[in-house]
């Protein structure tokens, strides 16, 4: 007894069997090893975040307990070692494009992310970061 496909069956068959066998011949090309990869664009970023300046995170700050839970603005971006006070500040405005923005504690803008107080917004915090203040 002999078995025969119908016709369409037959060539759907064949075009899904050329469809793997031209996916599988392209997915195995090597790639150009001086392309762009995620790791690359990382060491561009640290080497620009190097010529930019950024100062270290603060390593003596005081928060005085009715400032604790104030929210601030920083722009994630590896340009920028600040946190805002107002959301349309302009240094801040400057981010648009380049970063992300988030709004945060204070306190966990300069301990988790080492930010400093932007000299155009929140300048009235610049006690925060005296070490030599009577408290």
């Amino acid at each position: 007894m002999n078995f025969t496909l119908p016709t369409r069956i037959v060539n759907a068959f064949r075009k899904g069997l050329l469809l793997s066998f031209t996916c599988m011949a392209f997915s195995c090309q090597e790639t150009d090893k001086t392309a762009d990869t995620p790791l690359a664009e990382a060491e561009t970023a640290a080497s620009l975040t190097d010529t930019t300046g950024m100062r270290p995170a603060p390593t003596f700050f005081v928060i005085p307990p009715d400032l604790a839970e104030k929210r601030v603005w920083i722009c994630e971006n590896t340009a920028s070692d600040l946190f805002h006070v107002q959301h349309d500040c302009p240094v801040l405005v400057e981010c648009k494009g380049k970063g992300s923005f988030r709004n945060l504690t204070i306190v966990r803008a300069i301990e988790d992310f080492g930010r400093y107080n932007c000299q155009t917004c929140s300048e009235g915090l610049n006690h925060i970061f005296d070490e030599e203040l009577v408290r």
